[in-house]
Protein backbone atom coordinates (compact mmCIF):
# COMPACT_ATOMS: atom_id res chain seq x y z
CA UNK A 1 0.00 0.00 0.00
CA UNK A 2 2.78 2.44 0.80
CA UNK A 3 4.36 1.96 -2.62
CA UNK A 4 0.96 2.26 -4.32
CA UNK A 5 0.24 5.54 -2.55
CA UNK A 6 3.61 6.99 -3.55
CA UNK A 7 3.33 5.93 -7.20
CA UNK A 8 -0.30 7.05 -7.45
CA UNK A 9 0.59 10.46 -6.02
CA UNK A 10 3.38 10.93 -8.56
CA UNK A 11 1.41 9.70 -11.58
CA UNK A 12 -2.00 11.21 -10.94
CA UNK A 13 -1.71 13.78 -8.16
CA UNK A 14 -5.17 12.54 -7.11
CA UNK A 15 -6.47 13.70 -3.72
CA UNK A 16 -8.28 10.40 -3.01
CA UNK A 17 -7.52 6.72 -3.42
CA UNK A 18 -9.90 3.78 -3.08
CA UNK A 19 -8.59 0.38 -2.08
CA UNK A 20 -10.74 -2.75 -2.34
CA UNK A 21 -9.84 -6.22 -1.21
CA UNK A 22 -9.83 -8.82 -4.00
CA UNK A 23 -12.95 -10.55 -2.67
CA UNK A 24 -14.83 -7.38 -1.73
CA UNK A 25 -17.72 -5.89 -3.65
CA UNK A 26 -19.94 -2.87 -3.11
CA UNK A 27 -23.68 -3.04 -3.56
CA UNK A 28 -24.17 0.67 -2.91
CA UNK A 29 -23.19 2.78 -5.91
CA UNK A 30 -23.09 5.87 -3.69
CA UNK A 31 -20.58 4.44 -1.20
CA UNK A 32 -17.59 6.28 -2.62
CA UNK A 33 -19.46 9.58 -2.53
CA UNK A 34 -20.43 8.99 1.09
CA UNK A 35 -16.82 8.34 2.05
CA UNK A 36 -15.57 11.45 0.26
CA UNK A 37 -18.32 13.53 1.87
CA UNK A 38 -16.91 12.56 5.28
CA UNK A 39 -13.49 13.82 4.24
CA UNK A 40 -14.86 17.04 2.77
CA UNK A 41 -17.02 17.91 5.79
CA UNK A 42 -15.95 21.34 7.12
CA UNK A 43 -16.04 20.15 10.74
CA UNK A 44 -14.71 16.59 10.39
CA UNK A 45 -12.61 16.83 7.24
CA UNK A 46 -9.48 18.06 9.00
CA UNK A 47 -9.58 15.06 11.35
CA UNK A 48 -10.50 12.30 8.86
CA UNK A 49 -7.89 10.75 6.59
CA UNK A 50 -9.14 7.18 6.30
CA UNK A 51 -12.66 5.80 5.85
CA UNK A 52 -13.44 2.11 6.25
CA UNK A 53 -16.89 0.80 5.49
CA UNK A 54 -18.41 -1.96 7.56
CA UNK A 55 -18.26 -5.42 6.05
CA UNK A 56 -21.02 -8.01 6.18
CA UNK A 57 -20.77 -11.65 5.22
CA UNK A 58 -23.50 -13.57 3.42
CA UNK A 59 -24.30 -17.25 3.81
CA UNK A 60 -22.33 -18.03 6.97
CA UNK A 61 -23.42 -19.65 10.19
CA UNK A 62 -24.55 -17.14 12.81
CA UNK A 63 -22.12 -18.66 15.37
CA UNK A 64 -19.15 -18.60 13.01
Amino acid sequence: MNALVRVSAVLTNAPYMMNLDCDYYINNSKALREGICLMMDPLLGEKVCYVQFSQSFDGIDRND
